[in-house]
């Protein structure tokens, strides 16, 4: 009798211990990084530091594209005119 409660206790703390020390992923214990707020203008949109440069419509990026050709356009004009 003696022997059966302590192969039992033996296998209980034996079960305990190996529920306890299994393996886990140590990134779970780095702080995860802020996300960035998504970037609104053209001036937020080049600021990468601060926002996130991921967009998903592209609508921003292609509009802040156009409005940088027009703008090196009209100083390529303006420049020809002085010239």
């Amino acid at each position: 009798m003696t022997l059966r409660s302590l192969t039992l206790t033996t296998l209980f703390a034996a079960s305990l211990f190996a529920a306890g020390a299994q393996a886990h992923d140590p990134a779970l214990h780095e702080p995860t990084p802020a996300t960035k707020a998504k970037p609104i203008t053209c001036e937020e949109l080049a600021d990468t530091e601060r926002y996130s440069a991921d967009l998903a419509d592209k609508a921003l990026k292609t509009t802040c594209e156009a409005e940088a050709k027009k703008t090196k356009d009209s100083k390529a004009a303006t420049e020809e005119e002085r010239g």
